[in-house]
């Protein structure tokens, strides 16, 4: 996991909105995002995706009224099963991210920097990793954020 979390280009952050898949020519399904970021998603499906496929994801970013469509391929896939329901997890990584949805996915991870619960539940350290792989520009707002919240003041002894 700790090498794998080095390669990433982007800040990963959990979340648990809808989407809506497609592979082909094939009906849409719906499932749910767990995790997101500018390179890809992490899915949780009653459908099963075949190795490498292509597919198309829609989802709605959380405080936007901004529709994100996305071309992508599975690059990991796991089934289980647990009190009678079966589900596949599934790693899509993003083919066709253009602006101006990469920003709004890049601005609204950072974002999630504020949330103090998420920073400790995903530990410092793999949040700093992420971070050190972040172009430039964004590194530097997503250090400014962790470093600049706001804080509850010191009392000074008398």
């Amino acid at each position: 996991m700790r090498k794998s979390r080095s390669k990433r280009k982007g800040l990963r952050v959990p979340v648990s909105m809808e989407v809506r898949c497609q592979v082909g020519g094939k009906p849409r399904f719906k499932g749910r995002i767990i995790n997101l970021s500018t390179e890809g998603v992490f899915l949780k499906t009653a459908e099963p995706f075949e190795a490498s496929a292509r597919l198309t994801v829609e989802f709605l970013l959380p405080g936007t009224m901004s529709s994100v469509t996305v071309e992508g391929k599975v690059v990991w896939q796991r089934s289980y099963e647990e009190e009678e329901e079966r589900f596949h997890v599934t790693g899509v990584k993003f083919l066709t991210l253009k602006e101006p949805y990469r920003s709004l996915i890049r601005d609204y991870t950072l974002t999630s920097l504020y949330d103090d619960n998420l920073v400790r539940s995903g530990g410092i350290l793999r949040v700093l990793e992420d971070i050190r792989n972040l172009p430039s520009t964004a590194r530097l707002d997503a250090y400014h954020i962790l470093i600049k919240k706001e804080r509850k003041p010191r009392k000074r002894p008398r």
